[in-house]
């Protein structure tokens, strides 16, 4: 005797040992996505007929906050006065007629 289909049968689990998701099924088990990745792990989505990888980006490292004074010595004084009037002059100002 053979058992009827039910129409609502739950649909086979995600095979997350396999390297390639679709862009539904990866917004579905992003969490999990995302453990693989973190463990070195190929993450692949597929949108239509494009592709992407899921990977972890390593931390950048932060920039060093320079001493006071540290560019002190980067220019000469007629270098300082050249730039701060190229600054002024590259300012473009509001017109006079209005408020």
């Amino acid at each position: 005797m053979k058992t009827a289909v039910h129409p609502r049968s739950r649909k086979p689990k995600l095979n997350l040992r396999s390297p390639t998701f679709t862009l539904s099924k990866a917004k579905t088990y992003l969490g999990r996505l995302v453990e693989k990745a973190s463990r070195g792990e190929p993450v692949y989505i597929v949108a239509g007929q494009r592709r992407f990888l899921l990977r972890e980006v390593p931390q950048i490292e932060p920039i060093p906050m320079r001493p006071a004074g540290y560019f002190a010595n980067a220019y000469s004084e007629a270098e300082i006065q050249e730039c701060n009037m190229l600054a002024k002059a590259s300012v473009i100002r509001a017109p006079k007629d209005l408020e």
